[in-house]
């Protein structure tokens, strides 16, 4: 029988975390555990389980290969520490597999050099995947995992260095018919503070920053599949009833959101967290998200400069609709989390000016915000034209809370990091603001 070992490698980056964001995000897990107590970041280890070695090893068994999994995620990210633990799980012509994220791209390389002197056969996936030199691994796959791939494997086709599901624009005719198996993630029990849980993948937005918009399509998960896999997740981790709703862009596919209520209508207790694109914010979506269960809403903001983001592929009705949504999700319950970015290739002074001035005048609807400073990963719609402009290769610092590398169209490197610490500066000052509020509010209730 073909065996495949799969691989979560640790994470350089971590290490040496960017101090203010560090000082910024301590606010906020202590304004979300004020919210939800029963939130917490793990001091040591991942703050969220790999979901895609769920989906993996579910592919694996529909194609008759045995699956192990090595969770390196907490030694030391030395090339040497790596392999000696996966060379003693592994025999010569297993399959070795992993998905690195670019902090450990290089790392995942080098590991793979080992393995691959040693007989070992090294397929890579993820958004890095298609930046692997030729012959450094036996199998590159790019885009979302399906039974396609898992063929490739069984055949041991490895003629075509590259495999790919055909991208089909649209909402696609197929279904998800099998659920994660999770039997390789019992240790994460108690360990993660949240669970994430998609009813489609993929997203039919196409923003040119964004790096799950090489998609173009929504593959929905089949109603019967979605409710084995919450049922899995309940019997697994009975204690952990907060979920994050990982499809892209809610409300995308009323099927997808309808499939979610039913399947939690009758299952009391859990609270879920949703993001979004702007243009979904409509009444219908909003009544679901309450009838659902939902108490946070992550929306894609990244800019109050409308015209650079619509140049940017960003579909949008402009900054006062922008402020009318928020609104509308404040005044209906919801905690509004802005997924806020920097770096961007046409950034300006006046943009930065113009969205630092935005998000005080809506602070008091503003509960959180995820900072990000931007990265031209390959799979980004953008890369092709920011290629020739990345100077600096060196994957350990294609890091989203680190300086860009390459050089944007209107600002110098430096500037546009200085920028973002502006904006991490003022995402801060918001937050606090909030959590002072809120717990002066409790200590008044609590005094009455």
């Amino acid at each position: 029988m073909l065996r495949g070992c799969v691989v979560q490698l640790p994470f350089p980056s971590t290490a040496a975390p960017d101090s203010r964001l560090s000082d910024y995000y301590l606010a906020y897990d202590q304004a979300f555990r004020s919210f939800l107590p029963e939130y917490f970041i793990p001091a040591d280890g991942l703050w969220e389980m790999p979901l895609w070695v769920a989906h993996l090893t579910a592919l694996l068994d529909t194609a008759g290969i045995d699956s192990t999994f090595q969770d390196l995620s907490r030694i030391p990210a030395d090339a040497a520490a790596c392999t000696e633990p996966l060379m003693a799980a592994t025999k010569p012509g297993d399959l070795v597999l992993c998905s690195p994220l670019a902090q450990n791209f290089r790392l995942a390389l080098e590991v793979a050099g080992h393995l691959e002197a040693a007989g070992r056969r090294v397929v890579l996936g993820g958004n890095m995947a298609p930046l692997a030199p030729e012959g450094s691994v036996h199998l590159v796959h790019r885009g979302q995992l399906d039974t396609r791939f898992v063929r490739r494997l069984v055949a041991l086709d490895y003629s075509r260095r590259a495999s790919e599901k055909p991208f089909v624009k649209g909402l696609s005719e197929e279904r998800i018919t099998w659920m994660p198996d999770y039997r390789h993630l019992g240790g994460y029990r108690g360990q993660v503070p949240l669970l994430r849980l998609n009813a489609s993948h993929g997203c039919l937005y196409e923003c040119a920053f964004c790096g799950d918009a090489w998609s173009k399509s929504l593959t929905l998960v089949d109603r019967k599949a979605l409710e084995a896999e919450v049922d899995d997740l309940a019997t697994r981790f009975p204690d952990t009833r907060l979920i994050y709703i990982g499809d892209k862009t809610f409300g995308q596919s009323r099927e997808a959101v309808r499939n979610l209520i039913d399947v939690f209508c009758d299952r009391p207790g859990y609270r879920f967290i949703v993001q979004t694109h702007v243009l979904q914010v409509k009444q219908q979506v909003l009544d679901q998200m309450q009838e659902l269960g939902v108490v946070a809403v992550e929306l894609g903001f990244e800019s109050a400069d409308s015209g650079m983001l619509k140049r940017l592929g960003k579909l949008s009705r402009g900054l006062d609709h922008y402020t009318g949504r928020i609104r509308e999700l404040s005044d209906a319950g919801f905690k509004v989390v802005l997924n806020l970015m920097g770096g961007l290739d046409e950034e300006t002074e006046e943009s930065h000016r113009v969205t630092l001035d935005w998000l005080d005048e809506n602070r008091d609807r503003l509960w959180l915000f995820n900072l990000y400073n931007f990265v031209p990963y390959p799979l980004v719609p953008d890369f092709p034209r920011l290629r020739g402009r990345i100077f600096d290769w060196d994957f350990a610092n294609w890091r989203e809370d680190a300086p860009v590398v390459y050089r944007p169209a209107y600002l110098t490197p430096q500037r546009s990091w200085e920028l973002f610490h502006e904006k991490v500066a003022t995402a801060h000052r918001i937050v606090r603001g909030g959590l002072a509020g809120a717990l002066a509010a409790t200590s008044d209730s609590e005094a009455r």
